[in-house]
């Protein structure tokens, strides 16, 4: 039996041998174009399978897929006038600020009443839009009582952002608020013009010293752009300050930041719509 078996075994690793061989030795064979091939390397391991029909093995790919971020109106608009389709889909949404299309959507119904087929849904453009660097700036302090000092550099800084009063008689309010530092301020009040006059007395060795006055705008107006690549607006702000023991901190509070921001985004969305002549939905696409 032992004799049997070792001549079975030898035969076996001999058929397996002439087969390897004969694998070794056979010539590349040309397949035709979307064939499947099935083979296993080294022969009698791991089986490999090729499609022809994937994209990689394609000069081009079948289909556009991917998402594609951009970052103004503009650059949405010359996208999807390059890759548009007929079934093209442009959602708005209002809560994350950000528009999307989706290029390869759901088809529906045609003009000759065909029946409606479902889209890949896999080729988007995004647009996510960024406030602007002095948006931002003047958000920083929003709502927030600051030293004389540091509103006064604030307003140095943001003077091309002012429009009433202009820059110029900013620039006096900011370099009035560095003169009087040191002064002890005692009481303000209110003028028919729409400003504030604070009253201060110079200490002098601690006695009662010159007085004086500050007088500031109760309001004022900016034009500042929202988002990167959308038109500037006017955003009004009030003048807010305390005197304790003798001490002025001073800030201001923007009238409804959060309103400015909605119509500068429903205003990028209407030049989309107008530019691209297709309908925006309100909502996020599935």
């Amino acid at each position: 039996m032992t004799d049997i078996g070792s001549e079975l075994i030898s035969t076996g690793s001999d058929v397996q041998a002439a087969v390897d061989a004969g694998t070794a030795l056979a010539k590349p064979t040309e397949v035709p174009e979307g064939a499947v091939m099935a083979f296993a390397l080294p022969a009698g391991g791991k089986v490999h399978v090729i499609d022809q029909d994937l994209d990689k093995y394609r000069e081009h790919p079948r289909r556009k897929v991917g998402t594609v971020t951009v970052h103004d109106a503009g650059s949405f608009v010359e996208y999807l006038a390059k890759h548009a389709l007929g079934e093209t889909e442009v959602y708005a949404d209002l809560d994350g600020r950000r528009v999307v299309a989706v290029l390869n959507a759901h088809m529906g119904v045609t003009d000759d009443g065909v029946e409606d087929y479902a889209g890949w849904s896999d080729h988007r453009l995004t647009l996510r839009l960024s406030t602007t660097p002095a948006w931002d700036a003047w958000l920083k302090l929003n709502g927030r009582l600051a030293g004389q000092l540091q509103l006064a550099e604030h307003f140095e800084d943001r003077l091309p952002d002012f429009v009433t009063p202009a820059g110029a008689e900013m620039l006096e309010v900011a370099q009035s608020f560095t003169a009087n530092r040191s002064v002890r301020f005692e009481s303000s009040r209110r003028v028919k013009s729409g400003e504030t006059t604070l009253v201060y007395v110079e200490d002098t060795e601690a006695r009662a010293g010159r007085k004086g006055d500050l007088t500031i705008p109760d309001t004022f107006e900016l034009a500042l752009v929202p988002f990167e690549g959308s038109d500037p607006y006017r955003v009004k702000a009030r003048l807010r300050y305390r005197i304790n023991d003798g001490a002025l901190v001073i800030g201001y509070t923007i009238e409804r930041p959060e309103d400015v921001l909605r119509a500068a985004f429903l205003d990028v969305v209407d030049t989309i719509a107008t530019a691209s002549g297709r309908t925006v939905l309100r909502g996020t696409p599935a």
